[in-house]
């Protein structure tokens, strides 16, 4: 019984703080391929960059036609045919076309943020499921070193050595543990279920137990600048910013009149008369009105942005700072359950007869609670730290 519970436990740490395999590229890369949600932004997108395209060609040709009759039989039939090609001046197209271009790419960049939210969701999950394999882990260590216990001291009243009371104890013991580690199967189990969910219903395996070593940045604004000219949200209100400009600039020159310009047939009787039409459509009255409002949505635009970089500067230092506790409260936590493990005395003091079993188990508890402690404060910290460096998905 000596190497039971000693050995476990010490093997537990080793494992868990060493085994630090939580590459979850393959994972991410298969729910971008899958996710029913960024499927249908995909489709979105490209429908929508598709009715901005057109929204700069030539406008529908316009033709008339009539027939008309005089008030006298000698008068005959007098028939018309108009067809016209309105048209904005070439500056216009111009300018149209590069706002076009813009808003396109305003379009992939929202695409982009919402990828990101989406694939730090699943990451999230990723982690989460990985603190659960860690856990369980640890409970089949302590459940083998239970039921070996639990079978050491039956055979201990078999042979008068032990009492009904010690086994009862050694019983719970083992149920209890079992408890815990079913209620963390049934957890993971939820974990994985919801990241099926987010791989169009596909399964995931997540075996990953523990996790890397992630080295925070040493300067944080230099960091940080380098995240704020990669960040899709950022880039999205920037980009919004520029294509407000650019709408303001078209606006006011469609100051200029829209040209039409056409053929003209008209045939009385015996006579025909053919020719070119050409005309102007002056915007007189409603253009003002779109001024107004195309200087206050880039107004808008503007506060927005600045807006989202204070909020965005903040999170990022308020990630940082969490980040850099945790991390450092995590190792310490694991190199202390390392250092003071006192299992070995324990277990002989147990075999000496210098403690009760209730008070091993009491003990055993201690550290075993100190050793999920651990695995919680690895996970938060891999929490914060997923979202610090979401930029990198």
């Amino acid at each position: 019984m000596r190497k039971t519970v000693v050995i476990y436990i010490l093997c537990m740490i080793g494992t868990i703080l060493a085994e630090a395999q939580n590459d979850y590229s393959s994972v991410l890369k298969n729910i971008e391929t899958n996710n029913i949600e960024l499927q249908t932004l995909r489709a979105e997108l490209q429908a929508q960059q598709i009715e901005n395209n057109a929204a700069n060609n030539l406008e529908n040709l316009s033709v008339e036609g009539s027939y008309s009759w005089g008030n006298k039989p000698q008068m005959g039939p007098k028939k018309t045919l108009s067809v016209a090609q309105p048209f904005d001046f070439p500056t216009v197209y111009a300018m149209r076309g590069k706002l076009m271009k813009m808003t396109n790419s305003n379009l992939e960049l929202h695409y982009s943020a919402e990828r990101l939210n989406i694939l730090l969701e699943a990451k999230k999950l990723c982690v989460e499921i990985t603190y659960y394999n860690s856990l369980i882990q640890l409970y089949n260590q302590r459940l083998d070193a239970a039921k070996t216990i639990a079978d050491n001291y039956s055979k201990k009243m078999e042979a008068g050595k032990a009492n009904i009371l010690e086994v009862n104890k050694a019983e719970l013991n083992l149920a209890t543990l079992q408890s815990e580690h079913d209620k963390a199967v049934a957890e993971r189990q939820n974990l994985l279920v919801a990241l099926a969910a987010m791989n169009g219903g596909k399964t995931v395996a997540i075996t990953n137990v523990g996790y890397e070593k992630v080295s925070l940045p040493t300067d944080f604004e230099t960091w940080y600048k380098e995240v704020e000219n990669k960040n899709p949200v950022l880039l999205h209100a920037q980009s919004l910013v520029d294509v407000n400009k650019q709408q303001l600039k078209l606006t006011k020159n469609q100051w200029l009149p829209q040209l039409h310009v056409g053929y003209v047939n008209e045939t009385v009787v015996d006579e025909s008369f053919q020719g070119v039409a050409v005309g102007l459509s002056l915007p007189l009255w409603n253009n003002s009105s779109k001024v107004k409002q195309s200087k206050a949505q880039l107004l808008t635009s503007e506060t927005m942005l600045d807006g989202t970089r204070n909020e965005c500067y903040n999170t990022y230092k308020t990630l940082y700072n969490q980040s850099l506790t945790l991390q450092q409260n995590a190792d310490k936590l694991a190199a202390t359950l390392s250092r003071c493990n006192s299992e070995a005395l324990l277990q002989k003091a147990l075999d000496a007869g210098e403690i009760s079993l209730l008070e091993y188990l009491l003990e055993i508890e201690f550290y075993q609670q100190a050793a999920i402690n651990t695995l919680a404060a690895q996970r938060d910290a891999q929490m914060a730290l997923a979202e610090l460096f979401a930029m990198d998905l």
